[in-house]
């Protein structure tokens, strides 16, 4: 049996649990968070959107023509709804980016390019 022995300390989750927990409640009270979840479920409730979205998945698959395919992409990209929802997407990703830069000039690291999960499960 091969037993594997590192200098590296390990973080106890004791250890960041609290800080972990206040920087999550600082991010559900951002407005961008509460902009991002309002518009996600005005465009999951906006009728036309999701017939448009439902149509543009089942042709992606059929062979649609080209131009036609891309007549449903604009007027799916045109409807209100989903111009907000972009809008809010982006706002809340400048947050994220945001909190991650302060976390990896503290650590010293690219703290979220890090942070991803590798194809062994680490």
């Amino acid at each position: 049996m091969m037993t594997l022995q590192t200098e590296i300390p390990i973080i106890a989750a004791s250890d960041v649990s609290e800080p972990l927990l206040r920087l999550a409640a600082h991010l559900k009270a951002h407005p961008a968070y509460a902009r991002f979840f309002e518009t996600y479920h005005a465009m999951q409730d906006d009728v036309k959107t999701q017939s448009l979205l439902a149509e543009l998945r089942a042709r992606q698959y059929q062979g649609m023509d080209e131009a036609d395919y891309h007549q449903l992409l604009q007027e799916f990209y045109a409807r209100p709804t989903v111009r907000a929802y972009q809008a809010a997407e982006e706002e809340l990703h400048e947050v994220v980016q945001a909190v991650d830069a302060v976390i990896s000039q503290a650590a010293g690291i690219a703290f979220a390019a890090n942070a991803r999960r590798s194809c062994c499960g680490g």
